[in-house]
């Protein structure tokens, strides 16, 4: 991310995050995801990488560092980890290049990149780039910004090829064929701020810039979506086809992707396609169990990185957080790696008593629920900043902390993470509350926009059009919304219906319906002309859970026009051309305007964060796996655990 400024940015919040929901995840791009296994309802993510190309101007880690802990004793090698998967969230997909109702933490973080690890991985403990476990070394800048070249480490396919700059090639050219449909897409943004790309040497990838970015900017968030994929096996028109260099043209890329994504939506096939045999991550699929049954991984022989200790990676599917909190009551032989409910905080010690290490782990993270500003009947109604500030108005966050949390938790009121405290990027707009709960200034600013408000009953517009309810607000419409959210989560559950009976004290009817993760980032995706989403995009207020950043918590992809995670169809001038500058300027103060501004014109309504706690076994330990986990991703890297005695 950019500089700061002349000054470092408030310290904000006081409270551990991340747990309760599931998250949409942003790597280089953004993606659905939350917490590091499943600590959330929903999630996305937004993941970025930050850079130290030209320390310390355009360094984002300035935030205060995390350290880990470690379990003392000599690394035993063998044994079994049974990681807990999110509620009713397990993985879906398995193609690398995934179209934008894939792009969850679950499948880009946990399972994906176990088998396609990204180029550059994210520091499990500080949001930044981890260089020393990356595939890559640091990008150098040249040219003033305006070129960037990428040196590879010296990494294998399992098929004995070398993995190579042309690896990286094919997967830009994939991504150009998916369009609209990669769930990265952002219009403007990589690989379309592009004018050529080539690999200079085997191993070196030369790109030209169409102009000067902020190098931070943008080895945070666009060469973080840089990943290898195996050219030799895949470039394709059929499963079975003969190997070409297909994807070199536009109509080629396009076919190309189209079959590997169709090959991907099979998920019985996850073990047999001879297509996903072919790695280069430390981690082979055994077994792919879906919602039913474990997914379970083995060592990759030729892993050219480091070899895992341990000699199996389970990841354990849940349909809820009180079945996955009864699999830790038994202990570490049933869930090494697990995750404690926020209703279940209380009794935590019962927990560490079974032989667990338990800690906090801070989700990099924001939560909110979604107005869909392109539905058909409510679109219009959700397009207005008053309507908007009344359903922020009914979020009782202060309540939803003390009861459904047990006080861990922090409110959200912008798009911006407070922990870790210091990082250069909150200040103070993420500590004061705009729109505090208040059902009577919820009723106030209806009646001033002409609603009959029936408390208990349900309001209707009196007085349509631009001098009344609003544009395209018709004269007698009816204040009755659905919310669809993500299923699995008490903490959602609780949160839903007390919103559910607030919102009814201002008059406004709320229907609940709760879907499994995958299904609502399904529903729950951008009206955009030839993506892939729900065709008719009837959906009117949708939530997952929330957005897991890697680093830097830029937006491009969440709002600007046709970005692939801006669910809501959100467009506004002000915030477009803030988000542009934040990619050029070399300090943070466009951040900062454009950090003030969401706040206020709520794209989302915000909802609070739960702190997630992680139960850990008490004989494992690792890189990764130990100490304060800030969220970045939650991408995990089972190959640095192993167990003592």
């Amino acid at each position: 991310m950019p500089a700061l400024g002349s000054g470092a940015a408030e310290e904000a919040g006081t409270q551990q995050r991340s747990g309760g929901r599931e998250r949409v995840l942003m790597f280089g791009k953004s993606r659905l995801v939350r917490g590091l296994a499943a600590v959330g309802a929903g999630a996305l993510i937004l993941a970025a990488c930050s850079s130290s190309t030209k320390p310390p101007s355009t360094s984002s880690s300035s935030s205060s560092s995390t350290t880990s802990t470690t379990v003392a004793g000599k690394p035993l090698s063998g044994g079994v980890v049974k990681f807990s998967e999110s509620p009713a969230a397990n993985p879906t997909y398995i193609f690398p290049v995934n179209p934008g109702a894939q792009q969850t933490l679950y499948n880009l973080s946990q399972f994906i990149n176990l088998m396609w690890p990204y180029l550059y991985a994210p520091n499990p403990y500080q949001p930044e780039v981890d260089f020393a476990h990356s595939m890559a070394y640091a990008p150098v800048y040249s040219n003033g910004d305006k070129t960037v070249t990428i040196t590879m480490k010296h990494y294998m396919w399992s098929d004995g090829q070398p993995v190579t700059a042309q690896d990286l090639v094919f997967q830009i050219e994939l991504i150009k064929g998916a369009g609209a449909n990669w769930g990265g897409y952002t219009p403007g943004e990589f690989p379309y701020n592009l004018t050529s790309y080539k690999a200079t040497g085997e191993y070196t990838l030369q790109l030209q810039l169409n102009k000067a970015y902020n190098p931070t900017w943008f080895t945070d968030n666009q060469l973080g979506s840089l990943q290898p994929i195996p050219a030799q096996e895949w470039d394709r028109l059929t499963p079975t086809g003969k190997v070409g260099n297909y994807a070199a043209t536009a109509s080629g890329a396009t076919a190309v992707w189209n079959m590997l994504n169709k090959q991907a939506e099979d998920t019985t096939t996850y073990t047999t396609n001879p297509l996903w045999k072919v790695i280069d991550g430390p981690w082979s699929l055994q077994s792919y169990g879906g919602a039913s049954t474990p997914d379970i991984f083995v060592p990759n022989p030729s892993y050219s990185g480091p070899k895992p200790y341990i000699s199996k990676f389970e990841e354990i599917p849940f349909t809820s957080d009180s079945a996955e909190f009864t699999s830790l009551e038994s202990g570490p032989s049933a869930l090494t790696v697990g995750f404690i409910p926020s209703q279940d905080i209380p009794t935590r010690s019962t927990i560490q008593a079974k032989g667990y290490n338990v800690f906090p782990a801070y989700s990099w993270g924001v939560d909110y629920f979604i107005p869909n500003l392109k539905n058909p009947t409510y679109g219009p109604l959700l397009s207005q900043l008053y309507f908007r500030q009344v359903l922020q108005h009914l979020v009782d966050q202060t309540t939803m902390i003390k009861h459904f949390m047990f006080g861990y938790g922090i409110p959200t009121y912008g798009p911006t993470p407070v922990y870790p405290l210091g990082n250069p990027f909150a200040t103070s707009v993420e500590k004061s509350n705009p729109y505090p709960f208040s059902v009577a200034t919820a009723v106030s600013i209806l009646k001033a926009h002409h609603w009959k408000v029936t408390p208990g009953g349900t309001d209707v517009c009196e007085l349509g059009g631009a001098s009344g309810c609003g544009a395209g607000v018709p004269t007698g419409q009816k204040l009755s919304l659905s919310l669809l959210y993500s299923s699995g989560s008490q903490v959602l559950d609780e949160e839903t219906a007390l919103y559910k009976s607030d919102a009814a004290q201002a008059g406004i009817q709320i229907s609940l319906k709760s879907e499994p993760f995958g299904t609502v980032v399904g529903i729950v995706n951008p009206c955009l002309p030839g993506k892939a989403t729900s065709p008719t995009c009837t959906w009117q207020l949708g939530e997952y859970g929330g957005i897991s950043y890697s680093t830097e918590p830029t937006g491009g992809a969440l709002f600007l026009p046709g970005g692939s995670l801006n669910a809501g169809s959100y467009d506004n001038p002000a915030v477009n051309t803030l988000i542009k500058e934040i990619h050029t300027s070399p300090t943070l103060k466009p951040y900062y305007q454009y950090e003030a501004l969401l706040a206020k014109d709520l794209p989302w309504i915000w909802q609070p964060v739960p702190d997630g706690i992680v139960a850990v076994d008490s004989h494992l330990t690792g890189y990764g796996i130990t100490g304060q986990f800030t969220g970045t991703g939650s991408y995990i890297e089972p190959q640095y655990w192993y167990f003592v005695k």
